[in-house]
């Protein structure tokens, strides 16, 4: 039986990652999603057949029937839940504009341990001196 709420596996060690979740666990009123760190979403990802290096490259949401999306796709498909996310998850529908958001992260995802450096990391978990 499927989950009446989608998963959002991220990155556990990326203090970006963590900061960014924090900011969506307050924005997600109804509770629609499941936050899976990836330290503890081994089962999860080879149930849907997520590698490493997939997560390396994007958050991967899984919706309540299984479909699985990541990056910025991911986003308009979990953003569409989330109250004050909906219009910008709307906007990912225009012409190219998921093409634009997914260049846009993956610039920010090629950068978030450098950006984890700038932020305090509260759970001391965090792999903010990573060299990526």
């Amino acid at each position: 039986m499927a989950s009446p709420r989608g998963k959002l596996i991220f990155d556990d060690r990326c203090g970006f990652c963590q900061k960014s979740i924090q900011l969506l666990r307050r924005l997600d009123w109804f509770g629609t999603i499941e936050f899976v760190p990836l330290g503890q979403a081994a089962e999860l990802m080879e149930r849907h057949a997520i590698t490493s290096q997939a997560m390396e490259t994007a958050m991967h949401h899984i919706s309540p029937l299984g479909q699985v999306t990541s990056g910025a796709e991911a986003f308009r498909v979990f953003g569409k839940l989330i109250p004050p996310l909906l219009p910008c998850a709307l906007l990912l529908h225009l012409p190219f504009a998921l093409r634009l958001a997914e260049v846009f992260y993956g610039k920010v995802v090629s950068r978030r341990h450098a950006l984890s450096r700038g932020m305090r990391c509260d759970t001391g978990h965090c792999s903010i001196n990573r060299d990526r």
